[in-house]
């Protein structure tokens, strides 16, 4: 999964769009990827219904949109392992225009110090990433590019303070 990160960040890094681009709704989109997701996190993954009529749909390159995902779900999994509840949730739905999928944890949530530089790459001191989850601290910046090359963003949610909780907003297809 590192190596998969790094390349497609060196990838954007030389201005090279990613995939192709369909148009798909989130419900397709966590369907097609739950059962991976499951497997990989180890922890329960609970997809929540939106409650919505119809699923949002958009317009974008899925693969990127999985990597994403699988982005956020492994740092879940490496950061909410240690909380009391070992689970993982993941919610689609249309907020302000904007189609959404978060992903949220129930772990020890993020600090005001550390939400700072989140987003930044390579920010994990070789003294950090031997004290806390694996990683090189490429996956969140990696993810918000992909994001926003869609037309879309990643952002931590500042507000929820039990655990953490990622929102990943895509533009709906107006067609």
């Amino acid at each position: 999964h590192l190596v998969e990160n790094v390349l497609a960040y060196a990838q954007l890094e030389r201005g090279r769009p990613g995939g192709r681009e369909e148009d798909v709704s989130l419900e397709e989109i966590l369907g097609r990827v739950r059962e991976r997701l499951a497997e990989r996190s180890g922890l329960s993954l609970e997809i929540e219904e939106n409650g919505q009529t119809n699923s949002p749909h958009v317009k974008v390159d899925t693969s990127a949109v999985e990597q994403i995902l699988f982005n956020l779900v492994d740092n879940a999994c490496k950061y909410a392992a240690s909380g009391e509840d070992k689970l993982i949730v993941l919610k689609q739905g249309l907020e302000n225009g904007l189609a959404e999928i978060s992903v949220r944890d129930f772990g020890p949530g993020i600090s005001l110090d550390e939400s700072k530089q989140l987003f930044q790459p390579f920010t994990k001191s070789a003294h950090e990433a031997a004290k806390t989850a694996p990683g090189v601290g490429l996956g969140l910046s990696l993810s918000q590019r992909l994001a926003r090359g869609m037309g879309g963003d990643l952002k931590l949610d500042e507000f929820d303070n039990d655990g953490a909780c990622f929102i990943l907003t895509l533009p709906q297809n107006g067609s």
